[in-house]
């Protein structure tokens, strides 16, 4: 029986045949089945392609980290290892020899020993940045010379030393430390480098008798924004406050213009009657504090008492700032945050467009050099029946 197509339902699959028929309902394995063969199909987790028959015995298992999935192709399995494409049946044995399927050779198991280390090691960095936090926070309830403040100033010098060493690794890493500077990721590795130069200052002679101590201490808190660079959503939100800051620079204008207008209207008609409006930088602070509601009733009765019609005044500039503008910038900033998603998106289906086209091309180099085969055979055979 062959395989037509399968359905799911819940928690369970039911397999059909070329003529709509039911062949066998069993227990949806965990994972989303991607495609299925003549007589067998695949589901794929997060690691793994996992090979199941029509009874839902698990036949077979192919790690991601050897290759990627193409396509089923005469009931056998194409993956894309490196540049070589590979097909393996649904009992994971090659095509062109008996070679069982392995879970990875040598350089699989190299590649995934220094995927785990680099995982770890940028886990324990971002440990060690969080601890430096909660330590700078500890030392803001100590003592000066005291001995918890001495220790806990011991622990951000060592985890100085391990950022620089981190940082000077992942520099010369590989072979061309250019790279560091030029591939994919280089905006944030410069980023990386940055905050770990200034945050070091500490270890620069003389550069606390020029700043003082306490300003080392706030230089050192800079570590922490090291975690957005290790985080993929904070990554997005920080990319998309960085394609809002365009929108969101000339919606300030609107702001500066909308703050001044009703700063100086606020000092002409108040001014001489309330010391919220007594000058324009203090009509100013008032207006913000309006802005964010903060005690706004109270400044706006005490300016009633003497200005009935003030309401007008007040109502109106809460109207555009609080309401109008404040979620136009946050429009802006939802809208770039999408923007930055559908992007993430699209490079990702730009990069598997390219793999398809580069393996298309692969499958045709193929075509042409089967047929050419084929005909130097068909050739052959014809001599010798000639002769």
């Amino acid at each position: 029986m062959e395989i037509s197509y399968i359905k799911e339902n819940h928690n369970e699959l039911t397999i059909y045949d070329l003529e709509g028929k039911i062949i066998n309902k069993i227990e949806k394995p965990e994972g989303k089945i991607l495609t299925s063969g003549k007589d067998f199909f695949i589901i794929e987790t997060e690691t793994h392609y996992l090979f199941y028959n029509i009874q839902g015995e698990k036949l077979n298992q192919y790690p991601k980290e050897i290759g990627k999935f193409i396509k089923i192709a005469n009931n056998e399995c194409v993956f894309l290892e490196g540049e070589v494409l590979k097909k393996y049946n649904k009992n994971g044995f090659t095509t062109n020899s008996s070679t069982k399927l392995q879970q990875g050779n040598k350089t699989t198991k190299k590649t995934k020993v220094i995927e785990k280390l680099k995982k770890s090691a940028s886990t324990f960095i971002t440990i060690l940045i969080i601890a430096n936090a909660v330590a700078a926070g500890i030392m803001t309830y100590t003592e000066d010379n005291t001995e918890i403040e001495f220790w806990l100033n011991k622990f951000c010098d060592v985890s100085i030393i391990i950022f620089i060493i981190e940082i000077l690794i992942r520099i010369f890493w590989n072979k061309k430390p250019k790279e560091f500077f030029t591939n994919e990721d280089k905006g944030w590795n410069i980023f990386d480098l940055v905050v770990t130069v200034i945050s070091s200052f500490s270890f620069i002679s003389g550069i606390e008798g020029i700043v003082g101590a306490r300003a080392l201490r706030i230089l050192r808190e800079l570590r922490l924004l090291r975690v957005a660079s290790g985080i993929s959503n904070m990554k997005k939100i920080l990319q998309a406050l960085l394609y809002s800051l365009p929108q969101i620079s000339w919606a300030s204008i609107f702001f500066i213009l909308l703050y001044y207008i009703y700063g100086i209207t606020g000092v002409e008609l108040y001014g001489s009657c309330d010391e919220h409006f007594a000058t324009l930088h203090r009509s100013f602070l008032t207006l913000l504090q309006l802005m964010t509601m903060d005690d706004w009733t109270n400044i706006t009765l005490n300016v009633m008492e003497t200005h009935p019609l003030a309401w007008i005044y007040f109502s109106t500039f809460i109207l555009l700032a609080s309401y109008i503008l404040v979620n136009l910038i946050v429009g802006i900033v939802v809208d770039s945050l999408n923007e930055v998603h559908s992007q993430n998106q699209y490079d990702n289906n730009d990069e598997l467009s390219r793999e398809i086209n580069k393996l298309e091309k692969q499958f045709d180099h193929v075509k042409e050099i089967i047929k050419k085969q084929e005909l130097d055979k068909i050739k052959i055979e014809e001599e010798d029946n000639f002769e």
